[in-house]
């Protein structure tokens, strides 16, 4: 049953999804695939940590896959910095695939120390950014209006020295 509540909720909703711009769609794309990505790491690790040899190979070749699309995210997030202005969105893509690429070379080194602690903030902090992404429309922000400030020129007045 529909209530009025609900019809006046949905079009709301409808319309944040019409003022995200093409540029904020791949985005969300390519953060989509990133997200479905990184989530097969921990799976192939489990793998690998159960007794089959063949999860290391797995998980390092999806460690190249999820670092791939990392770079493809900062890429997106480029053109939605400079097209939408919506730096946020660069500055946390930015962010993640650092800490992704710390997290690559420490797996390569074997420091797991460090490669598990990182590889679980590197997940969330993913899952956080797609669900941001996904919650509110990415549109251009608009441009800060400059106010043009009028000077007048001031009266010369003569100086004591000046006759």
């Amino acid at each position: 049953m529909v209530t009025a509540a609900d019809t006046a909720a949905m079009p709301a909703r409808t319309e944040a999804a019409h003022r995200t711009r093409p540029s904020g769609w791949v985005l969300r794309a390519v953060i989509s695939a990133h997200v479905v990505a990184i989530f097969g790491q921990p799976v192939f690790a489990g793998v690998f940590l159960s007794g089959d040899y063949d999860g290391l190979r797995w998980h390092a070749a999806g460690a190249n896959v999820v670092t791939s699309i990392g770079y493809i995210q900062l890429i997106a997030a480029i053109v939605v910095w400079v097209r939408l202005r919506q730096v946020w969105v660069f500055l946390a893509t930015f962010a993640v695939v650092t800490a992704e690429t710390v997290q690559y070379f420490a797996g390569l080194e074997g420091a797991l120390w460090l490669h598990l602690p990182l590889g679980v903030i590197t997940i969330a902090a993913l899952v956080v950014q797609f669900i941001d992404v996904w919650w509110r429309p990415l549109q251009r922000r608009p441009q800060p209006q400059r106010k043009q400030v009028q000077t007048l020129a001031a009266p010369h007045r003569p100086e004591a020295g000046d006759a």
